[in-house]
């Protein structure tokens, strides 16, 4: 296979890019976490802000789902040149999941739904006597 365009619309997950002015360029098709097939479309000024705003030029918000099996998280990515100038954006989905407990796993540590783990230790008092 040397094409690109067919190893990336092979990806699982949406891979989209987008010019520097944030028109549309390319969309692998790949699920996006919508129940709907969505049309393409230009990139929303808001993300272009905030993606440039961040001094790593990459944004990423959690996708909700309806199960545990899962854990997407959508990034927007600026493309710059040598000197900063922004060549374009990338879109992309991912899931966290496997990664996410790959991690945890190798560490030996576990997420927990709460915890005050920053308020120290807790001491029963006992009653009056």
């Amino acid at each position: 296979m040397n094409d690109l365009t067919t190893l990336l619309n092979y990806l699982p997950y949406k891979l989209a890019a987008y010019d520097a002015k944030g028109n549309f360029l390319y969309d692998n098709g790949g699920a996006d976490g919508s129940f709907f097939p969505r049309e393409a479309e230009n990139l929303p000024d808001w993300i272009m802000s905030e993606v440039l705003a961040s001094p790593t030029k990459t944004i990423s918000y959690p996708i909700p789902t309806d199960s545990f099996e899962q854990i997407l998280i959508q990034t927007y990515q600026a493309s710059t040149d040598q000197e900063g100038q922004v060549l374009g954006f990338w879109e992309t989905i991912f899931d966290l999941k496997q990664p996410l407990q790959t991690y945890l796993d190798s560490s030996a540590q576990a997420l927990v739904a709460w915890s005050d783990a920053t308020s120290g230790a807790s001491f029963k008092e006992e009653a009056d006597k």
